[in-house]
């Protein structure tokens, strides 16, 4: 393949899987020059995450709100997953647990607040810095009263240091109600407003919060609906977009369970909220309480979701316009998960890439050609 121009080489080297590459490595200075060269390692991760191509379920057995057992199932088609194995656990220690998404990564945070009424962490990535990024929120107490005082701090890999932000969080008397969740280099959270503190009525009218990782700035959208008092809400990412999930806390009166989902199609657009589909419990076999969207598949007509019911997790597929349910059949499973989807990368939180970091010492030995240097706008190409 020496005979072919390097942009070729690249099209067809960006849509192999990450095992593969690896092997290529050594075919000649050249392709390791590509394979490992940063613009090169985002346009494959970019193209994997299109195509649906070399994804894993990482899923998490929680026991007393603590994680202690994770689990791989690799499935390289959508009609075939793989046993599931366990995993090492890398936290177990007391405290408060946060696992997020982004990035292709799963992170597993744990932190322990002291003289505050809660604390928020979350873990995102800068597109603009290249750099990773975690935010924490405190919120002040004093004797058990808030004091509407709250300190927000940013912690960069990149620096490995904190810095206190100038920004104030917008909403002073408001509650997180949900998970964070990452995407478009910005964190996202829902948040309700406060009722009184000696009543035990809900929480008040519902709106979305983002924090922008590069300009450190906060931004609050409007939901698609607005919360009720015996609906919950939750906060998800599915096809590359914020994903809104409108459920019961509760059965009903009439034990009618059911999940509504909306996307926004355009990112920061309010008016692009679109209902993508609904489950109800006449359509599937089994009762739940939620289903969390983890895929669509290729053709988008099935939704790959975790399907949480009382004492038990399922994965399943859910056909959208036939409105019904296929158990996935996955060997050695827990009996209750929580569950994240991951693609086959060559990134790595240090901002490296899956390369032995020893080699990168021989970075400035290697004498290669200007023709063998990889066009450093290939992100750019579709």
């Amino acid at each position: 393949m020496s005979h072919l121009p390097v942009e070729i080489i690249t099209e067809i080297l960006s849509r192999l899987p990450v095992k593969s590459l690896l092997r290529f490595l050594c075919v000649s200075k050249s392709w390791y020059a590509l394979i490992k060269h940063p613009d090169f390692i985002k346009l494959h991760l970019h193209r994997s995450i299109e195509t649906n191509r070399d994804r894993t379920l990482i899923l998490e057995k929680v026991i007393s709100g603590v994680p202690r057992y994770f689990f791989s199932v690799h499935f390289p088609t959508e009609n075939h997953f793989d046993n599931a194995f366990k995993l090492y656990q890398p936290l177990y220690r007391r405290g408060y647990y946060q696992r997020n998404q982004c990035r292709n990564f799963l992170v597993s945070m744990v932190s322990t607040f002291k003289y505050s009424k809660y604390g928020e962490i979350a873990f995102g990535y800068d597109l603009c810095n290249d750099d990773y990024k975690v935010l924490r929120v405190t919120a002040f107490c004093n004797r058990g009263q808030p004091l509407k005082e709250f300190e927000v701090k940013v912690y960069s890999l990149r620096s490995h240091s904190w810095r206190k932000i100038e920004d104030e969080w917008p909403k002073k008397e408001c509650t997180v109600s949900s998970n964070s969740v990452s995407l478009n280099g910005a964190l996202h959270w829902l948040i309700a407003e406060d009722t009184p503190y000696d009543t035990d009525s809900p929480l008040g009218s519902e709106c979305l919060l983002a924090f922008d990782l590069a300009t450190e700035k906060f931004r609050v959208f409007k939901t698609p609906v607005q919360q009720e008092v015996e609906l919950g809400t939750r906060l998800e990412v599915l096809k590359g977009q914020l994903c809104f999930i409108v459920s019961p806390d509760f059965e009903t009166e009439t034990g009618h369970d059911y999940n509504d989902v909306w996307l926004m199609k355009e990112y920061g657009e309010v008016s692009s909220w679109t209902w993508i589909y609904k489950i109800e419990r006449g359509s599937v076999p089994w009762t739940f309480k939620y289903c969390k969207p983890l895929m669509f598949s290729e053709n988008e007509k099935k939704v790959l979701l975790e399907m949480r019911q009382y004492n038990q997790t399922k994965i399943v597929w859910y056909e959208i316009e036939k409105k019904r349910c296929e158990r996935v059949k996955i060997q050695n499973l827990p009996n209750w998960f929580r569950t994240a989807t991951c693609v086959g990368s060559l990134l790595l939180l240090d901002g490296d890439n899956v390369i032995d970091p020893a080699e990168q010492k021989n970075k400035r030995k290697r004498n290669e050609s200007p023709s063998e240097v990889p066009n450093p706008n290939l992100l750019g190409k579709q």
